[in-house]
């Protein structure tokens, strides 16, 4: 697993240019993104897998629905929180032993939810195992940003993408199926075992922030770094975009499922297939950036992603306030999901180059905003009675938002140094 120095085939090489940290020579193995990615699956597995099991978990631990849907918010919370403590202290303390704990971590609370007689205890637990998973996905982020820098890490981004966006595809199914054969405890043991191989992963990985580039001083320094973040205006701007680009994306996810039900009547079946065909067109973005970010740059590709967003969100509303056609809605939804796949890869590695020093931090406050962008959206896509209107108006407004923090990211960028030759 730990990544050697040679340039042969799988390996992702850093610039020679940038601002950041990432060596020159750096590189960044395939077999390194494949355990940075299955770190970073803590949050499709941990939540889609056991959403099949809701209805079994309330009649067995004998408590209500609403506090079973609490689970989830306790897990959601873990991931916001683990990224915002773990993420500045690993620019401190390195990130591979906080990487082997957060697993450990992970790894027993698979094993307490597996075993937990009532619903607080369970409750606890997963804000637990969700602050060790967003453990996994700010430490992930951050050891690529220390080997890589501008093209080279958009595309050691999305090649993680590609992996990672398989999960939320089979994490539902293998979830179903191992619930239906063992009951819901047999969907934990899976996540147990799961996270026995990320335990693994994080041992055979390799520290990737040295002692000489770690943040001297106690963690009150630290965080005091983390918000001096919020002054570098090209950053905030990747960070909205990022953040705000996604909660559309989310809108889509959270609301998708009753537009094509009950609105256009589709089967479970049906929905399931569109929902699928977007997941591949996500896998299929980042395949593309992989290959082509190096050549264009970051820059270009993030822009070409929001502009996707826009065109996507734009279109669903001009839908909804007139045909409500399925195949336009289908159709620019794809062209949304295309456009997320794009955004979320470049605006990373543009905001992560823009934090040389603090790629913990800034990485932290990637996650952080992501998830409080998907928190506040999902219930706003469900207060409309038109939920395609609702879903779509949310969409524009979100792309709307992420193109201009996006324009805003790229032009302070440009300003605040000599522009990247591979991103003009």
């Amino acid at each position: 697993m730990p990544d050697r120095p040679s340039q042969g085939r799988g390996a992702v090489q850093g610039t020679s240019h940038g601002t950041t940290q990432a060596s020159a020579t750096a590189t960044v193995s395939l077999a390194m993104l494949a355990g940075i990615a299955l770190l970073s699956t803590g949050g499709p597995f941990g939540t889609d897998m056991y959403l099949p099991s809701l209805p079994e978990i309330t009649d067995d631990l004998g408590t209500t629905a609403s506090l079973t849907q609490l689970t989830i918010t306790a897990f959601m919370v873990g991931m916001a929180v683990g990224q915002l403590v773990v993420g500045p202290l690993s620019d401190r303390a390195g990130r591979h032993r906080l990487l082997v704990a957060a697993t450990v971590v992970g790894l027993v609370a698979s094993v307490i939810c597996a075993l937990a007689p009532s619903i607080w205890l369970f409750i606890v637990v997963r804000f637990f195992q969700g602050a060790a998973g967003g453990a996994g996905v700010t430490l992930g982020r951050s050891m690529i940003a220390d080997r890589l820098n501008g093209a080279a890490a958009a595309a050691a981004l999305s090649t993680m993408m590609i992996f990672t966006s398989v999960a939320p595809i089979l994490a539902p199914v293998v979830g179903g199926a191992v619930a239906g054969l063992a009951g819901w405890r047999a969907v934990f043991w899976t996540l147990a075992a799961i996270a026995v191989a990320q335990v693994v992963v994080a041992l055979l990985l390799p520290e990737t922030h040295p002692a000489e580039k770690r943040t001297e001083g106690a963690m009150l320094v630290v965080y005091r770094r983390m918000a001096g973040l919020f002054r570098v205006g090209p950053y905030v701007g990747h960070l909205v975009a990022f953040a705000i680009g996604f909660g559309g994306f989310f809108a889509f996810v959270s609301g998708s499922s009753f537009v094509m039900q009950e609105q256009f009547g589709l089967t479970a079946s049906q929905f399931s297939l569109v929902f699928a065909g977007n997941a591949v067109a996500l896998v299929l973005a980042n395949m593309v950036n992989a290959r082509v970010v190096k050549k264009v740059g970051p820059a270009r590709m993030q822009a070409i992603g929001q502009g996707l967003l826009l065109a996507g969100g734009l279109g669903l509303l001009v839908i909804a306030l007139t045909a409500h056609s399925l195949v336009p809605v289908i159709l620019f939804t794809f062209v949304a999901t295309i456009g997320t796949g794009l955004n979320l890869g470049n605006t990373t590695a543009l905001a992560m180059d823009l934090a040389p020093g603090r790629a913990g931090a800034a990485s932290a406050l990637l996650g952080a905003g992501q998830f409080l962008a998907a928190g506040v959206v999902a219930p706003i896509v469900g207060l409309g009675e038109d939920g395609l209107l609702t879903m779509a108006t949310v969409m524009a407004s979100c792309a709307v938002v992420a193109v201009l923090s996006g324009l805003y990211g790229r032009r302070g960028a440009r300003r605040a140094c000599s522009p990247d030759v591979s991103d003009s």
